[in-house]
């Protein structure tokens, strides 16, 4: 039966392994900073409200530490250390199990948040009309279930520039399932590349662990050879 290092040595020896998970790993690494800046968007954006501040945080949090783990990686692969391989594949373990958690936690979500944006847009129409209006305008609808219900202005179905004589219900449903959609694609998609990383880690730092041990064993048979002895 072929192991996991017999499989990656057809593909190419310790050299490419290596240079695979370096590239991996700043893929990984651009992946971080972009779910840095979107989680940072996603907080200044106007439909943040409707949302939850939970997803944009935890994009935050995720981005920053898979920055973190993945320049870990990168610095294990240069420096060859059997020790920051062991370091990088526990941070990178634990970190793949809380993606995980937070995947299927926004699965798991109901899908019907119709009473949920009610409630928001009922406090947004009392406390803060500029922002429905900046949302009737981009998503071009009028009122939350219909154009007499909350909408601001309260004639933004004739009013000139607006005319929008759907509700906001719909096109607001449609923009949080699309973005719940793509965080579960990229998220999915991020955790299989990081368990083959993980994978590629745990053998690269097994490898140079045998190094290092050959040379310890090596070292002590020659110091023990009865030759050198005799010509001591």
């Amino acid at each position: 039966m072929t192991t996991f290092g017999e499989y990656l040595d057809r593909l190419g020896g310790t050299s490419v392994l290596r240079v695979t998970h370096m590239t991996l790993n700043g893929i990984a690494a651009v992946a971080g900073m972009f779910l840095i800046i979107v989680g940072t968007a996603s907080l200044l954006d106007m439909f943040e409200a409707f949302g939850g501040a939970s997803l944009p945080i935890s994009s935050l949090v995720l981005g920053s530490l898979v920055v973190l783990i993945s320049l870990v990686g990168i610095v294990s692969s240069v420096k060859r250390s059997q020790y920051m391989f062991g370091a990088y594949s526990g941070l990178l373990t634990l970190l793949v199990l809380v993606q995980l958690v937070v995947l299927l936690t926004i699965w798991l979500r109901p899908h019907d948040i119709e009473s949920r944006f009610s409630d928001v847009w009922e406090k947004l129409y009392k406390n803060d009309p500029d922002t429905l209006r900046l949302i009737e305008k981009d998503l071009k609808c009028c009122g939350f279930q219909s154009p007499v219900d909350m909408a601001v202005p309260a004639n933004c179905a004739t009013k000139k520039h607006y005319g929008f004589s759907a509700g906001c219900i719909k096109p607001l449903e449609l923009q949080w399932h699309y973005r719940r959609s793509a965080a579960l694609w990229a998220g999915f998609t991020m955790v299989g590349a990081q368990i083959v990383a993980l994978a590629m880690g745990a053998e690269l730092g097994r490898r140079y662990r045998d190094i290092r041990q050959g040379y310890q064993r090596v070292s002590g048979r020659v110091e023990g050879s009865p030759l050198l002895r005799a010509n001591a």
